[in-house]
């Protein structure tokens, strides 16, 4: 049986919405939105803070502090990102440089059909994604069945 933190869970089931599909030949989605939504599912921002992270692109801004690093929250988050796609590849994969690795706004990722599959358990555990009306989602249903 596979054992996750809550924020991995989170990350997994942010994917499921935010990143594409298996099949997507190219990627499409940004890793800093994955990571802002799974900070949503861990009650570690609003849901209306995370609407308005995504009611327009430059919301990019808060990923980073006043001397252009990554927020603390932010770099944390996206260190276990990162560990997760190096454990658990059967879960999620990455495109972009993970190794040095490049910011979050340079680096994509999505499910694989096993991760795609393990959201349908996920989905109980967490509170339901809020709509995002300006940005939709890659995924059309606002809970998986």
């Amino acid at each position: 049986m596979l054992l996750l933190t809550s924020v991995e869970e989170s990350l997994v089931l942010a994917a499921y919405f935010r990143g594409g599909s298996p099949n997507d030949g190219v990627w499409i989605s940004n890793t800093d939105q994955i990571l802002t939504l799974s900070l949503f599912y861990t009650g570690d921002i609003s849901s209306a803070d995370c609407v308005s992270c995504f009611a327009k692109r430059s919301y990019i801004q808060k990923l980073y502090d006043e001397s252009g690093e990554l927020t603390e929250e932010i770099e944390a988050r996206y260190k276990v990102l990162i560990s997760l796609l190096q454990e658990h590849p059967e879960l999620i994969v990455g495109g972009g440089d993970f190794e040095t690795p490049a910011h979050p706004t340079f680096t994509a990722c999505r499910l694989t059909e096993t991760g795609r599959q393990l959201c349908a358990s996920l989905s109980n555990s967490f509170p339901p994604k809020p709509d995002f009306p300006n940005w939709p989602d890659r995924t059309n249903n606002d809970r998986i069945e």
